[in-house]
């Protein structure tokens, strides 16, 4: 069995959709707003914990003891459903893909339904493995990858990100990797344009 293991956010839509932009920016305002943070202290210590831990999220956990549920709802309370829209072309790809489908991302689940929902394709998924089945624990660190693969157990792995570091831990544990984004890579095994363009091929 192959399992294909699906980033969500600027994978299976264009980053140049913003949606990415406004959970940042939503990040930026918990920090000023909530944790009382400066603007100058808000970037240096959001690049201090991305670079530390992978996600910002780990850091606040870690050395502001936040709540990660309050967090996760704070920061994804965006109107998705005004800048995704339907996407015929991904549904017929994901069908056409020999191939049990997981959405694997760093963010919560409800987030994740709601851009599946928008796009069309949320009956092509078996499961959801938010941040929160990884413990808290996002991408890249190496925990979400053996979670998943100790539960699903399949003979065979494949996995589409737009963040070569995800991909890079991947191709680590032996997971064939596919950028979404990039025109080249020296750290995965291929890269496509947009999801659209993964061949075929590769799921056989």
């Amino acid at each position: 069995m192959n399992l294909f293991l699906i980033d969500v956010d600027n994978t299976l839509y264009p980053k140049e959709s913003g949606i990415f932009d406004l959970i940042d920016a939503k990040m930026n305002e918990y920090l000023e707003y909530v944790l009382g943070m400066d603007k100058i202290t808000v970037n240096k210590t959001r690049l201090l914990y991305l670079s530390k831990y992978g996600t910002t999220m780990a850091g606040l956990i870690k050395h502001h003891n936040i709540d990660p549920y309050h967090f996760l709802d704070f920061v994804h309370d965006i109107d998705i459903s005004r800048i995704i829209k339907e996407n015929t072309e991904i549904a017929e790809k994901l069908k056409q893909i020999n191939a049990v489908k997981i959405a694997f991302t760093n963010a919560p689940k409800k987030h994740a339904e709601q851009i599946l929902n928008s796009l069309g394709i949320i009956d092509q998924f078996v499961d959801i493995f938010d941040i929160v089945s990884a413990d808290f624990i996002g991408k890249p660190n190496k925990h979400p990858y053996e979670k998943i693969i100790n539960i699903t157990k399949a003979d065979r792995y494949i996995m589409a990100d737009d963040w070569e570091k995800n991909l890079k831990t991947a191709k680590e544990i032996g997971i064939f990797t596919v950028l979404v984004g990039k025109k080249k890579s020296k750290i995965t095994d291929i890269c496509v344009e947009k999801f659209e363009d993964i061949p075929l091929e590769i799921f056989r």
